[in-house]
């Protein structure tokens, strides 16, 4: 914070004076920075910070600017007017998305201590458009005496907002407050705020995006888990030595998902709704909505994905002709995918076509020699075929992989028993 009396404005002595104190504001600042930096990266927070000390002409005309407003409204005697800036030391973050602003603010209002905020913009109507941004002014210091002048606490104003945000924050300043439009510059003013509606716009459809995103990747997971659950719960006997239990938590019980017509859906809130079915083990409803989406005809790499998706529901029914067939199809459709060998070849084995099975295992491993669940699935038909020495180094290298799954571990110890008997 810089506070300077009405009656000390005049430009060479306040330029002498900047110049004296920047470079403690600028220790000061770089401090400020990497607290920040420390703060947001503890945070998991992947944005992007920058700083920066005002420079003497902009700080002189911000300066002139609250004079003039100080020196109009001013109305209390025996007090020195002045006035404050309080953005002297600044620092920016810069986030990708609209939910990255909120918890940047929450780590910076936790971490240090805030004196005040503003959020720019919130004025608007829904009709208008503008400049928005989330300002927070914290203490990073004081009292102290700068230069000869005492400052009850030096401030400095954190700015948090999306890359689009700021990407129309630099050009308005540079068109719009520099340039000084004049009202026969109404019709650039309505494009710019266009400019802006659509950028708003944007940034709420990245969110919307990443939020889908997020949900797809959390319904696959849930949906690859309960694939291994089952996989789990039905493999060989050989003393509770299936896949890694420890990392795959039972499915969730069931629940009703809306039963919407597909029709005016997309594929992407088809797919959205087909996973969330299939996680919720109601498999006929899942089978139903990817068997729509494939009577859409989407284009070859979705054809192929939706083939995986229906193959896994028809093993969750353990209907496993009907999985064969579709994991069949997704071959031919990516037969250069490790992972769809690795699913055809647990159905195999569900159907006790070992040989059908290794040959799948094989292939899958070709392809990715550090699959995990097929070397160890590998090692399981190799057990089951009373080839304990392959099934034993498989095991071994599953293990090398993924040294901390006990069944595994313990899976090997009865394999090492067989080969000493």
């Amino acid at each position: 914070m810089i506070r300077i009396p009405i009656r000390s404005i005049s430009k060479e002595p306040l330029e002498k004076r900047y110049h004296a104190v920047a470079p403690l504001y600028e220790r000061i600042l770089e401090t400020l920075y990497k607290d920040v930096q420390r703060i947001l990266n503890e945070g998991g927070m992947k944005v992007t910070v920058r700083r920066r000390l005002k420079s003497f002409e902009s700080l002189f005309s911000k300066v002139l600017k609250k004079a003039r407003q100080v020196h109009l409204y001013y109305h209390f005697e025996g007090v020195e007017p002045s006035v404050v800036i309080t953005d002297f030391l600044g620092i920016r973050i810069v986030c990708p998305f609209l939910e990255d602003t909120i918890k940047a603010e929450d780590l910076i209002r936790r971490n240090l201590e805030v004196v005040e905020q503003e959020y720019k913009g919130e004025e608007y109507s829904p009709h208008e458009f503008g400049y928005v941004s989330t300002h927070i002014i914290v203490k990073v210091g004081g009292p102290l005496e700068v230069e000869g002048v005492f400052q009850e606490e030096i401030l400095a104003e954190i700015q948090i907002r999306t890359i689009l945000q700021d990407a129309w924050a630099e050009v308005e300043h540079e068109l719009m407050y520099k340039a000084e439009f004049t009202p026969f510059d109404e019709p650039l003013r309505r494009k710019l705020s266009a400019v802006n509606a659509n950028l708003s716009l944007s940034d709420i459809i990245f969110q919307e995006i990443r939020d889908y995103q997020r949900k797809l990747q959390q319904e696959l997971r849930t949906r690859r888990r309960s694939f291994l659950q089952k996989l789990q719960a039905e493999s060989i006997e050989t003393a509770s030595l299936n896949s890694s239990s420890d990392l795959i938590p039972p499915p969730a019980p069931p629940s009703s998902v809306p039963k919407e017509s597909p029709f005016y859906q997309t594929l992407d809130n088809l797919l959205l709704e087909a996973l969330s079915a299939h996680n919720q083990q109601e498999y006929a409803r899942a089978i139903e909505l990817y068997t729509y989406i494939l009577n859409r005809k989407p284009k070859k790499s979705i054809r192929a994905l939706v083939y995986i998706h229906r193959g896994m529901a028809f093993f969750g029914e353990s209907n496993y002709d009907k999985a064969l067939e579709d994991f069949t199809l997704a071959i031919n459709l990516e037969p250069e995918n490790p992972r769809i060998y690795f699913y055809r070849g647990v159905v195999q084995r569900f159907r006790k076509d070992l040989n059908g099975a290794l040959v799948d295992f094989n292939r899958s491993l070709e392809l990715d020699p550090y699959h995990f669940d097929a070397l160890y699935n590998r090692a399981q038909v190799y057990f089951t075929l009373g080839n304990y020495v392959q099934a034993a180094e498989d095991c071994r290298q599953a293990l090398a992989l993924k040294p901390k799954i006990p069944e595994a571990r313990r899976f090997l110890d009865v394999i090492e028993q067989k080969l000493r008997f």
